[in-house]
């Protein structure tokens, strides 16, 4: 069943209008009319006829769609166009609303920024010495002692191809996470046992180019001549080993990346060492930017073949020159690398030490002290039968200067003073382990 219905044509005429004309939507209509310095007073009688609803809503919208078709005038039309943006932000400036940025700024700008206040001073059990801290450690085996110990052995099985490749002329690098000290001990002493070797420990915070050549020149070459420079000592183990085929010595180098050895002169010397047809270098390197170091020329000259030995052992020893923040500062630490440093000196540089040492713990609670002068201290050393010239004891000063045991200024009046670089407390031990020894 179908119905009609006929619409009037007024009506028809009315729906033809609405359907082409554009008008603006009454809600932005009446949002736009609430600006009274825009809009002229007639606009404003308009809009308030027009907000106006009859019962069938018919007349209101016969008279807005005829409003609509009406040209507007200029200050009308201009309004329209410019309201939306002005009335944003007359409406902020207006309430004053901050934005979230501003808000955030506000917010975190002005506060202080407050840390933890959970420190190591804080705590209540104090700071360990160094021994205690080594006897705990010790005393707490690792839970993977198993598979570090399987670990150590597989990397021991390669011991015997090393030594081929250093006959051969290449120089073995051994990397890898974990401590390699132990590995190569092992190598040195089932491999290297009955050779002419050197160990060098890379990581001791004061061992020197002029250390490692004066260790060969007097212990391996048994030369007791000096050196103007580490070039000359360089050219002279050269010419030796080339005259004597038959000495093969095994340089063996923990740590080559370490601190002091970093230098591109000490690679520059290592390298040109290496280079020699009877030296053979074994050497580790642990941090992750050590090739960086090297040049082509300077790989040429080491002829690398790189090892990965994996160990995951801790840096026991190769970390027991660095201070500690759970550790209380004493001078163990100083005291053990003094001691370390005087060792490789010879009798003679030892007594020359020892008695500036003495000189300054006799003067340690005068104020006025400023250090031995140089003079009085040749004087002192040549009545001890220590030096027979001052050139050799400003060479001897000048190789405490290197390891950083002494310190040389100028006074007031032109004279230069001598003084040693260590606490007093640390020299007393240290004179008397030397006393004890």
């Amino acid at each position: 069943m179908q119905f009609w219905v006929t619409i009037p044509a007024f009506l028809q005429k009315q729906s033809k209008k609405v359907q082409f004309v554009s008008t603006t939507p009454h809600r932005l209509r009446k949002r736009l009319t609430g600006d009274d310095s825009e809009l002229s007073p007639s606009d404003s009688e308009e809009e308030e006829e027009d907000d106006e609803e009859g019962p069938n809503g018919f007349k209101e919208e016969q008279k807005e769609n005829t409003k609509t078709q009406k040209t507007p005038n200029k200050g009308s039309s201009s309004a329209l166009s410019k309201t939306p943006a002005k009335k944003s932000k007359n409406s902020a400036e207006a309430f004053g609303k901050p934005t979230m940025t501003e808000e955030y700024f506000e917010a975190h700008g002005s506060s202080k920024v407050l840390t933890s206040d959970r420190t190591l001073e804080r705590l209540q059990t104090p700071k360990l010495d160094r021994e205690t801290l080594v006897h705990l450690l010790e005393g707490k085996p690792s839970c993977y002692s198993k598979e570090i110990q399987q670990l150590h052995n597989k990397n021991t099985k390669h011991f015997h191809k090393w030594m081929l490749q250093l006959q051969l002329g290449f120089s073995v690098l051994v990397y890898g996470l974990g401590s390699k000290k132990a590995l190569l001990e092992d190598f040195r002493t089932s491999h290297l046992a009955h050779e002419i070797h050197m160990v060098v420990n890379g990581f001791f915070p004061s061992i020197t180019l002029k250390t490692i050549l004066n260790a060969i020149t007097s212990e391996v070459l048994e030369d007791q001549g000096s050196f103007r420079t580490p070039s000359d000592q360089i050219q002279f183990i050269s010419q030796t080993l080339k005259e004597r085929p038959d000495l093969h010595l095994y340089l063996l180098i923990h740590n080559i990346d370490g601190p002091m050895l970093r230098g591109e002169k000490t690679q520059s010397a290592l390298g040109q060492l290496a280079s020699l047809s009877n030296l053979h270098l074994v050497a580790s390197l642990d941090h992750i930017n050590a090739p960086l170091v090297w040049d082509q020329f300077k790989l040429s000259q080491f002829n690398w073949l790189w090892w990965e030995c994996v160990t995951f052992q801790p840096y026991a020893e190769e970390t027991s020159y660095e201070n500690s923040l759970l550790v209380q500062q004493t001078g163990a630490l100083a005291l053990s690398s003094l001691t370390h440093v005087l060792r490789s000196l010879t009798p003679n540089a030892r007594g020359i030490f020892r008695l500036l040492v003495k000189f300054q713990l006799e003067n340690k609670d005068n104020p006025l002290y400023t250090g031995f002068s140089f003079q009085d201290f040749y004087q002192r050393c040549r009545e001890a039968f220590l030096v027979n010239s001052d050139l050799t004891l400003r060479t001897q000063l000048t190789e405490f200067r290197d390891h950083k045991l002494i310190r040389t200024r100028k006074g007031a009046d032109g004279v230069e003073y001598l003084t040693v670089a260590v606490d007093a407390s640390t020299l007393m031990d240290f004179l008397e382990n030397e006393e004890g020894d």
